[in-house]
């Protein structure tokens, strides 16, 4: 029998002391780690929040330090991959703004006009002060009243994206320019992204 063996043998008191003082170690690391885990939770969480409610920036700031401490997380990698997506298409929606910046209506007047025929009006104004080249497609997101909503404004020599501008004041709506599309949704909702709008068919 070696010496080594007979040594942890006599040397058990030794062993037994030396494991009092490693518990409280391993006790103190398993809590760091369960509290680890709870951050990374409630920074998601608090990530998903911002999202909600439209707050990009703070969103895309947690989801991105999610990623920095847990670099496998599908949730934040899914939410980032759909961002990009979107801040593409937003990149596309200034170009359109841009455009519809440059078009000033005459004359705008609406007097008890539900928000469904002021759309209507905005979007053959757009087509006709561009002569037929910068054509609008609304895409109007639930929640959002067309019917039971009016609008009175009279306006002159006024650049059609402040009209829509005076709208959405008016409506308690926001205005968001893609690139296909602008969205019109409740004030501090989040954005659904529009797809192109379909060609129609030969004859329709």
């Amino acid at each position: 029998m070696s010496s080594d063996f007979l040594f942890g043998l006599n040397d058990r008191p030794s062993i037994m002391k030396l494991l009092r003082k490693l518990l409280p170690i391993v006790a103190a690391l398993a809590c760091a780690g369960v509290a680890y885990g709870e951050n990374v939770q409630q920074i998601l969480t608090d990530a998903q929040v911002a999202y909600q409610r439209g707050d990009m920036p703070t969103a895309k700031r947690n989801f991105e330090l999610v990623m920095r401490l847990d670099p496998t997380n599908k949730t934040a990698i899914g939410f980032l991959k759909m961002m990009k997506v979107q801040e593409a298409k937003d990149a596309g929606g200034s170009n359109v703004e841009k455009a519809l910046a440059q078009l000033v209506i005459p004359q705008l007047q609406f007097k008890e006009a539900t928000l469904g025929s002021a759309l209507d009006f905005m979007k053959r104004k757009a087509n006709e002060l561009s002569g037929g080249k910068q054509s609008v497609n609304f895409v109007v997101q639930p929640g959002v009243d067309q019917n039971g909503v009016t609008v009175t404004l009279n306006l002159t020599g006024i650049p059609f994206t402040e009209a829509l501008r005076y709208i959405g004041e008016l409506a308690n709506l926001s205005f968001v320019y893609q690139k296909y599309a602008i969205v019109v949704k409740p004030k501090g909702a989040v954005t659904a992204s529009a797809t192109p709008p379909q060609e129609p068919a030969p004859g329709q």
